[in-house]
């Protein structure tokens, strides 16, 4: 009787460029009046179940402020981070990302 050895099984996953692609789908359906905003950072989790997307965005100063100080203040940027499920691609939770 022989037995034979296979190599164990590599998890499929998805690759960086379609856990930025998963994040960015979820934030246009979230925030549909947001036209533009950028990938900040990729990371995959330690354990390889997750990949880490940040996204920022900016967001106009308040025209109720008031006259012409309005117009000299600048559009405050905000940060996103989005965990996504390295096997299915699926966006499981966002949350709030602060710069320290």
């Amino acid at each position: 009787m022989s037995a034979t050895i296979s190599a164990p099984k590599k998890a499929i996953r998805i690759d960086a460029r379609q856990a930025a692609s998963a994040a960015a789908a979820y934030f246009k359906e979230l925030y549909p009046n947001v036209v533009s905003f950028s990938l900040e950072e990729v990371e995959l989790s330690e354990d390889g179940s997750h990949w880490l997307i940040t996204l920022s965005f900016e967001i106009p100063a308040n025209p109720h402020l008031g006259g012409v100080l309005v117009q000299f203040q600048p559009p405050k940027t905000k940060f996103k981070v989005f965990k996504v499920d390295a096997k299915t691609g699926k966006v499981v939770a966002m949350k709030i990302r602060k710069l320290e």
